[in-house]
């Protein structure tokens, strides 16, 4: 493949992705709404669930950051600090569950794949949406506590950007990582002990200030530190601050849904003869 050809297949891929995805929306709304509903089939909570986990997992962070460590985020108490949490914490969980689900999205549909000439795009793009709109809920639910405490609606408008950037960069890395388990079945594993170490080593339970200074400048090599440093800005200050996190993000989420939607528009072809 010459140069000119491999930039042309990069430049285009972007658009083809996104353009198969419009083209085939209707069945990308129907089988994003049977993901959220099959998830409810035969369960007595329903919706509930979706609202219990992230409040569980909230309840053990404050509790033992807050009340045993005695730890202040968020440049306050229990209540800033809270905020400072699920700032982090909610944007993560829709993340993390659409990294999971999506990497074994294309494995789990091999008989859509192997059987018909199906859009197989729209499979990594559900188990994405899927999380946002349903556990995208609980971080609607936090913007107006927020706009209640202390903060305006006016900088709350900043979340849908800052989760349009969340929605690309997580849709380039879910690319890549189904595209890479159709070939090497143990991805969802190393995918899964990624994303444990991924939350931990990004500023989500705790403050960017307490690491030591080389630690701070390492950071910037985190693609989520940025996102989620938005996301806390906004919730915990009431605006964006430094604008430099936002582009940094945007510039993540750009670098990695080109990168994943040439690989995946290269290879999706392949995908029958492998699984």
């Amino acid at each position: 493949m010459t140069a000119k050809r491999f930039l042309i297949e990069v430049s285009t891929a972007p658009g083809d992705i996104i353009g198969n995805l419009f083209r085939y929306r209707h069945i990308l709304a129907r089988m994003v709404a049977n993901e959220i509903k099959g998830r409810f089939a035969g369960s007595v909570g329903g919706l509930f669930w979706h609202f219990l986990h992230p409040i569980l997992m909230l309840i053990i962070y404050l509790f033992v950051f807050v009340h045993v460590f005695k730890m202040r985020i968020g440049g306050g108490g229990s209540v800033a600090s809270s905020i400072y949490l699920m700032a982090g914490l909610f944007p993560w969980i829709i993340m993390s569950e659409g990294l999971l689900r999506g990497t074994s999205a294309v494995i789990e549909n091999s008989n859509l794949i192997q059987k018909s000439s199906f859009p197989t795009e729209i499979l990594t793009a559900k188990a994405v949406l899927a999380p946002l709109l349903s556990y995208g809920i609980a971080l609607f639910l936090l913007m107006l506590y927020v706009s209640v405490v202390h903060v305006s609606a006016d900088a709350l408008l900043l979340v849908p950007l800052i989760l349009i950037v969340q929605t690309f960069f997580s849709a380039g890395v879910v690319f890549l990582t189904s595209t890479l388990s159709v070939y090497f079945r143990d991805t969802l594993q190393l995918v899964q002990v990624m994303v444990n170490f991924w939350m931990y080593v990004t500023p989500i339970l705790y403050p960017v200030d307490m690491l030591p200074e080389w630690a701070r400048r390492v950071m910037y090599l985190n693609p989520l530190y940025p996102l989620v440093s938005a996301y806390q800005s906004v919730l915990v200050n009431g605006s964006m601050g430094n604008w430099t996190m936002l582009l940094f993000s945007a510039a993540w989420a750009s670098v990695f849904f080109v990168s994943g939607a040439f690989v995946f528009n290269k290879l999706k072809y392949e995908f029958a003869d492998w699984l």
